[in-house]
């Protein structure tokens, strides 16, 4: 077997050019090739004795973490198990699916396996869709073996079947353009260490990263505002008024008093929230009625309709900040009721807007697959120093 290795620009092809060369192997997909490529795919990555009792493991602890959280869970209609297992379906998704894309082109490249392979028919179409395809598998089945005890917790949660395959659609698809991602990682780094690691770094990124940089940029768009507040003059009032609880403040002259506040426009930066993974699953999962949620046959609002009503309050421009007056109202110094508890139910209930995370997604992963087409055409025109050709 002939071994060649870059030196930093494919050798110069001594054929002859014109209009009527092809200038590489075609790249548009076919069905047959797409599942050629990923019956190989899952056979060649097929786990050793090691690496199924790993698997295993993994989903064992999820399946026993699950059933003890619908077990504990009391009697009456509950959230939390259901909302719990999503999220670990959404983890392991994102560490099994792109943690394999992230080797499966650079990986092959070293082991000499990916020369012979596009020099078949195969298009660069039908190696990259077939390669993702054989690693989003995995997160799938991994999906399956949770559906016993998602459809148990999913019968206390009060949601319907279309709510619940709706999420696990959208959880499905986010684990697919993660997998789109390493895949492409894989198809620009000669090394399995960078790649793992960029794929590692672009999930955390936009999971914890986003979350990260929304909490340091708040301060950017505060603006800082003046209020006056009103409240009474206590000092009018004797030391006996003073520590009596009975006592009328109202009846005290009020005075006024100034000083700054800040006045944020979270609005400028709620896209950073909208591209999260984990709200965008609380995006898509269905809006619970704080004030009428025991009516509407749902359980009490969970995770997801907390991470709802958080990404709804920072959406919506927030009121110019005004003082209060303890005049008017001394107990919580408003003059009709507390708004913030207004405000919260009204976030509750916030139209939702999954459309932002979803095609933001979307556009990531046909980057990607893009990116691992041209990646995969021959002749190449350059490669990385230390590249195994065949």
């Amino acid at each position: 077997m002939t071994t060649a290795v870059s030196t930093g620009t494919a050798p110069v092809p001594t054929t002859r050019t014109g209009p009527g060369v092809p200038k590489g192997n075609p790249w548009l997909p076919t069905w047959s090739g797409v599942a050629l490529v990923a019956r190989i795919e899952m056979l060649r990555r097929r786990p050793t004795r090691k690496g199924y009792l790993f698997y295993g493991l993994l989903l064992g602890f999820i399946a026993a973490l699950s059933l003890a959280a619908t077990l504990s869970a009391g009697d009456g209609k509950t959230s939390t198990p259901l909302e719990l297992i999503l999220v670990m379906v959404l983890g392991t998704g994102y560490l099994i699916g792109p943690s394999l894309s992230a080797t499966a082109i650079n990986g092959d490249s070293t082991d000499g396996v990916l020369a012979p392979m596009q020099m078949t028919r195969l298009t660069a179409g039908d190696l990259a869709f077939g390669k993702l395809l054989a690693t989003w598998a995995v997160s799938v089945i991994a999906l399956i073996t949770m559906v016993p005890f998602m459809w148990y917790a999913s019968v206390r949660s009060g949601w319907t079947g279309l709510e619940l395959v709706t999420v696990v659609g959208v959880i499905l698809f986010l684990v697919l353009v993660a997998t789109a991602t390493g895949l492409a990682w894989s198809s620009i780094a000669a090394r399995n260490a960078v790649s793992v690691a960029l794929t590692h770094v672009t999930s955390g990124l936009l999971g914890l990263g986003t979350l990260i940089i929304f909490a340091f940029t708040t301060p950017l768009v505060t603006e800082q505002v003046t209020v006056t507040e009103q409240h009474p003059d206590w000092s009018q009032a004797t030391a006996a008024e003073q520590i009596d609880p009975n006592f009328d403040a109202s009846t005290l002259p009020c005075t006024s008093e100034e000083h700054p506040a800040g006045w944020s426009h979270t609005e400028r930066t709620a896209w950073l929230l909208l591209v999260n993974p984990v709200f965008v699953i609380g995006e898509t999962s269905p809006i619970i009625n704080p004030e009428t949620w025991k009516a509407d046959g749902r359980a009490h609002p969970g995770f997801f309709a907390f991470a709802h009503s958080t990404l709804s309050d920072s959406r919506v421009p927030s009121a110019k900040p005004t003082g209060a007056d303890y005049c008017t109202y001394p107990d919580s110094g408003y003059a009709g009721g507390d708004p913030w508890q207004a405000r919260q139910n009204a976030m509750a209930v916030y139209p939702r807007q999954p459309w932002v995370g979803l095609g933001f997604s979307a556009l990531l992963g046909i980057g990607s697959m893009i990116v691992t087409v041209r990646r995969l055409r021959v002749p190449y025109k350059k490669l990385s120093v230390g590249t195994r050709v065949a």
